[in-house]
């Protein structure tokens, strides 16, 4: 089952314990979407070069960062903050981290709907938007 993986800005991510993560949980994401802006963290650090990102691009694991302080950005918070966390469902185990970790399934919010990403380098521009499954 592949996945977009969508997690605040460094700044934020490092200030507690936090949820250690490592390639082998992330091998099936298709994105590693960061988010950063006022409040949540400051802004990425490219990490081109590095083993981590060439270990990404290599998978086809597409890197992105979202600016939200950028007024060119349009981001629906609602969607990823009040769409029902299925966490629990899938991972019962891990209900501890259900406050820190929102896993979303798009079908349970939209049926027969799953999240379509498009991305330009060139442009600087990338789209998510639900898309009925053909």
């Amino acid at each position: 089952m592949s996945f977009i993986c969508v997690g605040l800005g460094a700044g934020h991510l490092y200030t507690g314990p936090g949820l250690r993560v490592g390639y082998a949980d992330i091998y099936n994401a298709r994105a590693l979407v960061e988010l950063t802006g006022e409040g949540i963290g400051p802004a990425p650090e490219a990490s081109f070069g590095t083993h981590f990102f060439q270990d990404l691009v290599e998978s086809n694991i597409y890197p992105l960062a979202i600016y939200l302080d950028d007024e060119d950005v349009v981001f629906n918070r609602d969607f990823f903050e009040n769409t029902p966390n299925c966490l629990t469902r899938f991972l019962p185990e891990q209900a501890a981290w259900e406050a820190s970790l929102r896993l979303i399934e798009v079908a349970s919010y939209r049926p027969e709907h799953h999240i379509e990403l498009v991305m330009d380098d060139e442009a600087g521009k990338s789209v998510a938007y639900l898309e009925k499954i053909q």
